[in-house]
């Protein structure tokens, strides 16, 4: 959302606050400005209380007179502009605007349905997946792996088919799925033969990182000025994601144990959001949004928390704690990761070899059983042939 307030002579300092976010499925009674103009929908009209109000950016005489918002699709949220005149102590409230982001009157994508069959679909499954990962993500390490490299290869994807290509969405949404899916194979195929536990740590280290960088530029701290340079920001977004693996780069089993938790708990978050509204999605969804938009750099990202924010957070916690917990406990006595797969199975292959007491010394090679295999189908669609003549039996 652009709003553009006209220049004054007499402007010195210029406030423009938001007022309590109200989403579609639960408004709350406080959403009416104090110029006594409210939101019919679903919502009551009652003076707002003074926590409500929440000072989003101050402007002087200098600065241009244009501000840009990241809009949530389906939040409402009020803003307002008060003029302030600090010589003769006075001030002056604008007319509120109110937007939601979305249509009311639209036959589809209104602000009534939450969002695509294909989000939900795509989302559920990753929260399934992420939910097995937060709780037993370190003893199935393959899986893992799987779901590490199925989030690097579809986010790296999605970015590049979407800037480059046309396509619908739900086309996306399917080839982003296709590409992450084969990140992820190519992950587990890579520790199966090569075995490089630091490489595969790096993958799982970087997307810890990539989820608290994104944490700490969802704070206050990411409106600041100088991070409206694209540069100034993906530097010092990476430097905060590959600082999180370097760090941990001595206890590479916490490392990974804490991105089964956090990773995967968020996941559900994100399968939340393609249901109910909550901030908390946005929390990548910015990040996202900044890699698409050119122009996104330039909002201010001021995300509202209400009642259901708090709750999903609390359920994330929750997750994230318990998931983390039951592993570190199970975990304990138990080797730090499980050794090389191709090692196991050339020295498997070799003791069959030499080993003539050992009845699997006896079975044939692969390629010889699936030959014997074809060749007792190709059997049962052939016509058996006569042995030769055949006369009845004469008595």
């Amino acid at each position: 959302m652009r709003m553009w307030v006209r220049s004054l002579a007499s402007l010195i300092e210029l406030r423009i606050l938001s007022f309590c976010g109200c989403g579609i499925s639960s408004c709350s009674s406080d959403c009416t400005p104090s110029l006594g103009i409210s939101i019919s929908h679903k919502c009551r009209t009652k003076r707002p209380k003074k926590k409500k109000l929440k000072k989003v950016v101050t402007l002087t005489a200098d600065d241009k007179t244009i501000v840009s918002f990241s809009s949530l699709w389906g939040q409402g949220v009020i803003y307002n502009v008060i003029v302030r005149d600090p010589f003769l102590n006075t001030s002056a409230a604008y007319v509120p605007v109110h937007t939601y982001a979305c249509s009311f009157e639209a036959e589809e994508g209104n602000c009534f349905s939450l969002g695509r069959v294909s989000t939900k679909v795509f989302f559920t499954l990753f929260a399934l997946l992420g939910l097995f990962i937060c709780f037993f993500g370190h003893r199935f390490w393959k899986t893992e792996l799987f779901f590490i490299g199925f989030i690097l290869m579809g986010f790296f994807f999605y970015i590049l088919i979407t800037r480059l290509t046309p396509i619908k969405y739900d086309v996306r949404l399917i080839l982003t799925a296709l590409a992450g899916s084969i990140g992820g194979i190519c992950l587990v195929a890579a520790w199966w033969r090569f075995g490089i536990l630091v490489l595969c740590m790096l993958c799982v280290g970087l997307v810890l990182g990539f989820l608290i960088s994104s944490v700490t530029f969802f704070t206050p701290l990411g409106n600041l000025k100088i991070f409206r340079d694209d540069a100034v920001f993906w530097v010092t977004f990476s430097c905060i994601a590959v600082l999180i693996p370097v760090v941990f780069m001595g206890c590479l089993r916490i490392l990974n144990i804490l991105t089964c938790g956090f990773i995967g708990s968020y996941s559900v978050v994100l399968a939340i959001d393609s249901y109910l509204y909550t901030s908390l999605s946005y929390i990548t969804l910015n990040v996202l949004k900044r890699a698409l938009h050119v122009d996104f750099r330039r909002a201010f990202v001021n995300v509202p928390f209400q009642t259901n924010d708090f709750i999903v957070l609390a359920a994330w916690g929750m997750l994230a704690v318990s998931g983390i917990t039951l592993q570190i406990r199970r975990e304990r006595g138990q080797p730090f990761f499980p050794p090389h797969p191709y090692m196991l199975w050339k020295r498997e292959r070799e003791r069959r070899v030499t080993n003539i007491l050992d009845p699997s010394y006896h079975i044939p090679p692969l390629r010889e059983r699936l030959y014997g295999q074809l060749a007792q189908i190709k059997a049962l669609f052939q016509k058996e042939q006569p042995a030769g003549e055949r006369t009845p039996l004469l008595l």
